[in-house]
Parts: C-alpha cells; sequence; structure tokens
C-alpha cells in the first residue's frame, strides 16, 4: 500500500470539524439574546392603522400571553423572532405561524449587528428547521416604542403606543407588560390592526432545511457533547496522573531491585546463541548490522543467520561480501517478515535465539546482556533495550524522547508486572521451546513481535526485560516514514489485542495486567488526550476559558519532569529535554493521529498492508562510542 487510506483522514477531519462546530456554534448560542433597539423606519400606514411589531421571543412564558390575547381579539400581529429561541422553541414558533401572524427575524441572538450575514444566515436556517420556509423579513420598523422598558403605568403606556394615531408600535416579546399593552390597545376603540407587511414566507430548499437541522441540533445538543468533552478530559487526566504515577514509582522499584540483584550478582550466563537477521532491502545497514553482532565479546559460541526475504537491492550479496566466520546468509522468496524469521529459526542451531532487525547496531556486550535472564528456566524472551541511533535531528531526538519516556519505561513498568506484550524485534531473544509452543512468529498481524510475545506469555513463559542490552536502530527520518512506521505498528497492535482478547478471563498476566495496560494507556489515552487539547482551543479561542490552558501547562510540566526521570534511569542526557514540550505540540498529535487513524481503519473493515519505511544507512551517528560503522 503506498499510502494510508485517504477515507479514514476523511473521517477523522470530518469528526474534528464536525465536533468544533458544534461546541462554536454551542458557544454562540449559550448567552440568552436580549433585544436590540431597531433604527426607526417610517411606514405608510393610513391614520388609525396599527402594526403591533414584537420582538424577542419566541418566549414559552411570555409569547404565549400574547397570543392568547391576539386571539381572544381576533387581530394578527408580526413577531420577530430571534434564532436561538425558535430553536428552543419550536412547536411556539409553529403556533404563531398557525394563527396567522407575520414572521420576521431579528438576528439570531439579537445582539450586535442583527444584520450580519452569519447571525441571518443562522436565524434562517432555525426558522427553516421549525416551520420549513424562510422569511423576507428581517429587521424590524419602530416608528413607536411603547415604552415597555422604561414605563409601568398602563395608560401612559397605550398613549405613548397611539400618540401618532397608528404606526408600527415596537412591544417586546419576553415580558409580561407586552401582552398587557396588546390588550389595552386593542380594546381602543376606532382602529384597525395589520401586520408590517404584505410579505410572505418563502419555503426553504432541502439545503435550508439541512442546515436548520444541524444547527438546532448543535444548540440543543451543545451542552451534552461539552459534559462529554469534560467527563473524558477527566479519563484522560486521571490515566495520565496514572501512568505517570506507575511509570515513576513501579521503574523506581524495578531499578531499585536489579541494584540490590548487583550486590550478589549471580554466575555470568554464557550459553551458545544463534542471531536470526530477517532483512527486505537492507543493502544500506546489512554490512553494519551484521558487523556489530559478529564482534560482540559473548563468551560462547555466536552464530548469525541472514535471511535474505527476496530483496531486490542486493542485500543478501553484501552480507555475503563480509565472509565474517559464522554468518550464513539465506535467500528465499518475498513471504513477509514472518516467513523470514521462522525460515531463520529452523536454520539456527541454537536452543537460544536473538531476533533482530536488518537495521539494528549491537553494542559488544548487547548478545551477553540480553541472554543472562534466561538463567531462569521459566524464562521464555527478553527484550532489550532499542535506541534511537539517529537523533541528531529535530525529528530524531522526538523518536529518541518517545522511546526512553515512553517504549522503554513501559516495560520496566510491564516487567514489574510480568507481563511485557512486546519484545521489539530491533533486539530481543527467545528460547526455542517457548517458540515452538506458540507454533513459531505468526503472519497473522502486522506487530508480529507482539503477537508473538503475548502468545508466549499465555503458553505460560515470563518475558524480561533487560535495559543494559542496548541496540541501536535507524528511525524513520521523515515525517511521512514516521507515520507509516507507527501506523503499521499501532494497527498491528490492535489486531494482536484483538486476537489475544481471551486472555482477558484468563489468570495469566497478560490478561489481568498486559491488554488493559494496553487498552488504557495506548488505546484510549491516545483517543482521549486530543480532547484535552481540542478544549484548550476551544477554551482559548472561543469560550474564554483560560483556566484550561492553565490546566493544560500543569500537565506538561508533570510529562516534562516525568520525561527527564526516564532519561536518567535510561542513562541517557538531559540535554534533549529541551525539545519535548515542543515535542508535545507537534509530535504527540501525530501520534495521537497514528491510534486514531489505526482505531478507524479498524472499524471500516480495511486490510493494511506492510507498509516499509526507506533507509538512508546512517546508523554511523548512533552515540555510545562503542560502535564502529565503516
Amino acid at each position: 500500500m503506498r499510502r494510508p487510506p485517504r477515507l479514514h483522514w476523511l473521517s477523522i477531519l470530518l469528526g474534528l470539524l464536525v465536533l468544533m462546530g458544534v461546541m462554536t456554534f454551542h458557544a454562540h448560542t449559550a448567552v440568552r439574546p436580549e433585544p436590540v433597539r431597531h433604527a426607526g423606519e417610517r411606514r405608510d400606514l393610513p391614520e388609525g392603522t396599527v402594526a403591533l411589531a414584537f420582538h424577542g421571543g419566541p418566549d414559552p412564558k411570555w409569547t404565549s400571553r400574547v397570543l392568547d390575547v391576539l386571539r381572544e381579539a381576533d387581530i394578527r400581529a408580526t413577531f420577530f423572532v430571534v434564532g436561538a429561541q425558535v430553536t428552543r422553541n419550536p412547536e411556539l414558533t409553529r403556533r404563531i405561524a398557525a394563527e396567522g401572524h407575520q414572521i420576521g427575524i431579528d438576528g439570531f441572538r439579537a445582539e450586535g449587528d442583527h444584520t450580519g450575514p452569519l447571525n441571518l444566515a443562522f436565524a434562517q436556517a432555525a426558522l427553516a428547521d421549525a416551520l420549513g420556509v424562510h422569511v423576507p423579513l428581517v429587521g424590524a420598523p419602530a416608528e413607536v416604542d411603547s415604552g415597555d422598558r422604561d414605563f409601568q403605568d398602563m395608560g401612559t403606556l397605550v398613549r405613548m403606543s397611539l400618540r401618532d394615531r397608528g404606526g408600527v408600535v415596537r412591544l417586546h416579546d419576553d415580558g409580561s407588560i407586552g401582552a398587557d399593552i396588546a390588550r389595552g390597545l386593542t380594546r381602543t376603540p376606532g382602529y384597525r390592526f395589520v401586520t408590517v407587511t404584505d410579505d410572505q414566507p418563502v419555503p426553504a430548499g432541502a439545503r435550508e432545511r439541512f442546515t436548520g437541522a444541524v444547527t438546532t441540533w448543535s444548540q440543543r445538543n451543545g451542552g451534552v457533547v461539552l459534559l462529554v468533552f469534560g467527563t473524558a478530559i477527566a479519563i484522560a487526566a486521571l490515566l495520565g496522573i496514572l501512568r505517570t504515577l506507575l511509570q515513576l514509582g513501579l521503574a523506581h522499584t524495578d531499578r531499585r531491585l536489579r541494584r540490590e540483584s548487583e550486590l550478589e550478582p549471580p554466575p555470568w550466563f554464557a550459553p551458545p546463541v544463534s542471531v536470526v537477521v530477517p532483512a527486505y532491502n537492507e543493502a544500506l545497514n546489512i554490512a553494519a548490522t551484521v558487523r556489530s553482532i559478529a564482534a560482540n565479546d559473548h563468551l560462547a559460541d555466536v552464530e548469525v543467520v541472514v535471511v535474505d526475504d527476496g530483496s531486490t537491492d542486493g542485500t543478501a550479496d553484501r552480507a555475503r561480501e563480509l565472509d565474517l566466520p559464522g554468518v550464513t546468509v539465506v535467500r528465499q522468496s518475498n513471504r513477509g517478515k514472518p516467513a523470514a524469521l521462522n525460515a531463520g529459526v529452523r536454520e539456527a542451531k541454537h536452543d537460544l535465539l536473538v531476533l533482530v532487525d536488518g537495521d539494528t547496531i549491537f553494542e559488544p556486550g548487547t548478545i551477553g546482556q540480553l541472554v543472562q535472564p534466561f538463567a531462569d528456566s521459566g524464562v521464555g524472551a527478553v527484550s532489550g533495550n532499542a535506541k534511537v541511533g539517529n537523533r541528531r535531528g529535530l525529528l530524531g531526538r522526538w523518536q529518541h524522547l518517545e522511546y526512553c519516556a515512553g517504549s522503554n519505561l513501559d516495560r520496566q513498568i510491564l516487567h514489574a508486572l510480568r507481563c511485557i506484550p512486546t519484545v521489539p524485534g530491533a533486539v530481543g531473544a527467545f528460547r526455542r521451546a517457548a517458540l515452538t509452543d506458540v507454533g513459531g512468529v505468526s503472519d497473522h498481524t502486522l506487530a508480529e513481535d507482539t503477537d508473538l510475545t503475548m502468545a508466549v506469555t499465555r503458553a505460560g513463559w515470563r518475558v524480561a526485560y533487560r535495559p543494559q542490552a542496548r541496540a541501536w536502530t535507524e528511525a524513520p527520518e521523515t515525517v511521512r516514514g514516521l507515520f507509516r512506521q507507527r501506523y503499521r505498528w499501532s494497527y498491528g497492535t490492535f489486531q494482536s489485542m484483538w486476537k489475544h482478547r481471551g486472555a482477558l478471563v484468563e489468570k495469566g498476566p497478560m490478561g489481568r495486567f498486559g491488554l488493559l495496560y494496553l487498552l488504557a494507556f495506548h488505546l484510549l489515552l491516545p483517543l482521549l488526550a486530543p480532547v484535552m487539547d481540542l478544549f484548550v482551543l476551544y477554551g482559548f479561542l472561543v469560550a474564554d476559558a483560560p483556566l484550561a490552558l492553565i490546566v493544560w501547562t500543569v500537565f506538561l510540566l508533570i510529562q516534562t519532569a516525568s520525561a527527564g526521570y526516564a532519561l536518567r534511569l535510561d542513562g541517557e542526557s538531559l540535554r534533549p529535554l529541551w525539545a519535548y514540550p515542543l515535542q508535545q505540540f507537534v509530535y504527540r498529535q501525530l501520534m495521537y493521529a497514528v491510534v486514531i487513524q489505526s482505531l478507524v481503519t479498524a472499524l471500516h473493515g480495511t486490510q493494511l498492508r506492510w507498509m516499509s519505511v526507506r533507509r538512508t544507512g546512517r546508523l554511523a551517528d548512533a552515540p555510545g562510542g562503542t560502535v564502529h560503522v565503516t
């Protein structure tokens, strides 16, 4: 597949636009509208002719009283409605029309310029939804103001309204006094009552009706959406705090236990080892990888099996040209990484198998460190410490921080809980008996390393983490390459979680802790955390809620401190930490998009193929000093 399915990007973008639209529209309509005062515009009505113009409604309490008065007097008036009130009271709006009264619009919120295009468009949309029409009458004239905002003596108000012997009389439709004045006017002899104009409503088209339905739903349910957002933010905050506490607490405990064990170290374990290197188009890196493995200082025999999985760039030839002792190169047609791993395992002669990607460089002591946990016969697999080799650019630094403060710190936590879900393809080892128990490496998912590790754990084997077994891997150097890689990882992880969901009803650690950890912190947290970022934008730009920005800043400081501690635990310098806050603005959003994209892909039922990342051969940049690449 050349690129991620565009349909899923469209789904994500559409969802975000809808949420922001609903929230913004709700903010626009959250305040109850107050009527505005209109400029006078004279209507040529004969003497003794009065047009009653009610503003500010419909109001569920007061408009009904006005309508009762008008029905009792058998006269028609004009109601200049407010769009936000129409969406709140559609039945009352329909009653106004059903009883023969004229409807005009007074804007949507009747604040500011009621003739503004957006204000009028929203108001017309509200009428389209409530009545199926839009109206030509906008902004009522006000030849005579009844004074119902300033005076309370009813006789005075009626006389003020009739002082010009007719015309358009402005009344307010949001208080009891408007109905009382209307009653006084209709009982005054010698007057005829008409509507402001003879304009008739126009049927709304399908587009206007749809727009009206959307805006009405947004206004009525915007509060619910904000409540859901608030709940999501609370859950994300709790998960973030919980993960930080777990990372700092269990990682510290794990480190303390390792230090205690180092005071009386067990005898050095040095069994023979087979290293299997599956490679597809790794000509740029394969020589450095094989040389670093051959240069190990392990005290027992180490054989290297390179499996060329149908490469077209001469990978196998590059490996053979090295002419190193103990290195075997096997060619096969392209059948995928799982098949290449299984072929290498069959070719290997030893019972402890180190599986390593073709773009990885080992330190001289990596193999010896990696096999130490196998001294315990209950250990079926060991995860090493994968580090970013090409970390000089900003994207490389961000991935370095992610590996240290995310993946490796997670492994320390899950090692303490005995439920590591992933032995990374970059540096991991398996006991042959464990691989036999689970039927070898499966090709059922795009994350064969996660699938295999979960299967080994469910088979009763323990998976350990050995942070001293360091290996340097080439990280993607472009945003597109990074997205493709993480998209495959994330999608494959979800596949593995679904495949091994049966562990939830088992008594093993994978079901009790491992899957729940992945569900909480690798699915729910990435899905909910963007809500917090979105709410910060909403609060800062739309709803005038600076507290959201303060909370977000506090979380950023906590996460930065946690990342610094993770770097210290991993023996790394704190200098790259300056890039961490910027990572949260840019890189983190990309990782959230990866998770969302993966989930949407799964929900769409799309089958995702393997997506390779272009290699650069820049592992010579790997820090550490003991790795020499020629």
